[in-house]
């Protein structure tokens, strides 16, 4: 029986190693070091088979975001205003 992964909604879903990787648009192989270095959220309910939420993986990707230079000048004349 195939699993499919409901990419609508992504509460509750949980991917394989290899689906995780491809989500992330990753070789397994740096995924499989993500995961050994604890850099990503995941499951091992068995000891070997690694799953991940969607949500998880998601929020991981966000927590990567990169601000635009517009951003950082505007936090930056922000933060000057506030001192002086």
């Amino acid at each position: 029986m195939n699993k499919k992964v409901n990419r609508g909604t992504s509460e509750g879903k949980y991917l394989t190693a290899q689906q995780a990787a491809n989500f992330l648009g990753v070789k397994i192989s740096y995924f499989y070091k993500l995961t050994s270095e604890n850099k990503i959220p995941f499951y091992n309910p068995t000891g070997r088979k690694i799953l991940c939420k969607v949500s998880e993986l998601e929020a991981f990707i966000e927590s990567a975001r990169v601000p635009a230079n517009a951003e950082l000048e505007q936090r930056i004349a922000k933060q000057m205003m506030m001192e002086g």
